[in-house]
């Protein structure tokens, strides 16, 4: 071990130890778990009461499979409170074009629309649109470029659900405020 690392790791520890002491006085408060002081519960336990229903197309069952996944770790509520309703777009981008006009370059480009349905009263409590991109290679081999594309939309998918997911979260924080 070097002699550099000990300063370096002192001063992490100490950085450490006063975020310790100086956020739960600041007012800090777990976004996904139980509040202590409130008994508030956590996004997590709200994201059990959503449903997810059925989308249409094999882009919404991409989606929804990564929402449940995201949302419904430990299985979903037996009632649900609310609904979150998704629509996504797909557009697939030539760029990269070379002399002979082809493609070496695609882009995956995803449109989102959610909302947030109270089940009880049918009141929308959230209306957004997200936008996520991704690109890949266009290859010789088919196949090979047909994985790559695939691959693609799965990131973008998963751009997509994480901000969702993120979005909720901190409707639901809001609200238990």
């Amino acid at each position: 071990m070097s002699s550099y690392n000990r300063p370096v790791r002192g001063a992490l520890a100490a950085i450490g130890l006063i975020c310790a002491v100086v956020l739960p006085g600041c007012g800090f408060k777990p976004l996904y778990g139980v509040d202590s002081a409130s008994h508030a519960p956590g996004a997590a336990a709200q994201f059990a009461t959503v449903e997810i229903p059925v989308y249409g197309d094999r882009i919404g069952q991409q989606i929804r499979n990564i929402l449940i996944d995201e949302m419904h770790p430990s299985g979903a509520a037996a009632d649900y409170k609310y609904r979150l309703d998704v629509v996504t777009r797909e557009a697939d981008v030539s760029l990269g074009l070379q002399q002979n006009s082809t493609s070496t370059r695609g882009e995956i480009k995803l449109t989102s629309e959610y909302r947030l349905v109270d089940r009880a009263s049918g009141k929308i409590l959230i209306h957004e649109t997200l936008r996520s991109s991704s690109g890949y290679n266009i290859l010789v081999n088919q196949f090979g470029t047909e994985l790559s594309s695939e691959g693609a939309r799965t990131d973008a998918l998963q751009e997509i659900a994480d901000e969702i997911t993120q979005h909720l979260a901190l409707y639901f924080k809001q609200q238990a405020s």
